[in-house]
């Protein structure tokens, strides 16, 4: 465990934890990811990406990946990996942003908390749903960069396709995911 605990975390702390390099890495192999959405100087996992400061809920995630294609060496794909802060309310707000940028050809996933009855999850919008079991994920230390252990709550993977689909549910085992 960490040397800070997480209720010893600021508010806006306790909302940058990052994602563990391996479980994005299993991902990123499926989606190529050109832009996380919601990540800091310290814990972003694509070369371009959206801070808390850049504000990833106000920007037209189409439009800017667009722009990035035109000056980028090599095409990117239109596809966004989400981390997003667990803090009151925000999880719902990148959904929602994800099913206006789905409208838009844009391919989202998003690493939230399992569960699937959440006010915050819109089923008829989501093209599949990974359900991570065998475990729960570690995430990194906003302070330290460490890996730590102790998350209370499984995880899932919410996937916005620019297709309309009936949503699919499957269960990936952690440690096959992370190798």
């Amino acid at each position: 465990m960490s040397d800070i605990i997480s209720s010893d975390l600021s508010d806006d702390m306790k909302s940058s934890w990052g994602t563990d390099q391996r479980v994005f890495d299993a991902i990123n192999k499926e989606f190529d990811f050109s832009l996380d959405a919601a990540a800091s100087k310290n814990n972003h996992k694509c070369e371009w990406y959206h801070s808390k400061e850049s504000n990833a809920l106000s920007l037209d995630w189409a439009e800017s990946m667009d722009r990035y294609d035109r000056s980028c060496p090599r095409k990117i794909k239109r596809t966004v990996w989400i981390n997003p802060p667990y803090g009151r309310g925000m999880i719902k707000k990148f959904m929602y942003k994800c099913i206006e940028q789905k409208n838009k050809g844009v391919t989202s996933v998003l690493l939230v908390p399992a569960t699937l009855d959440a006010q915050w999850l819109p089923i008829s919008e989501i093209s599949e749903i990974r359900i991570i079991t065998g475990g729960r994920l570690t995430f990194i230390h906003p302070e330290s960069g460490k890996r730590v252990a102790g998350n209370t709550k499984g995880s899932m993977l919410v996937i916005f396709r620019p297709s309309k689909m009936p949503c699919s549910v499957r269960l990936i085992d952690r440690n096959e995911l992370i190798g």
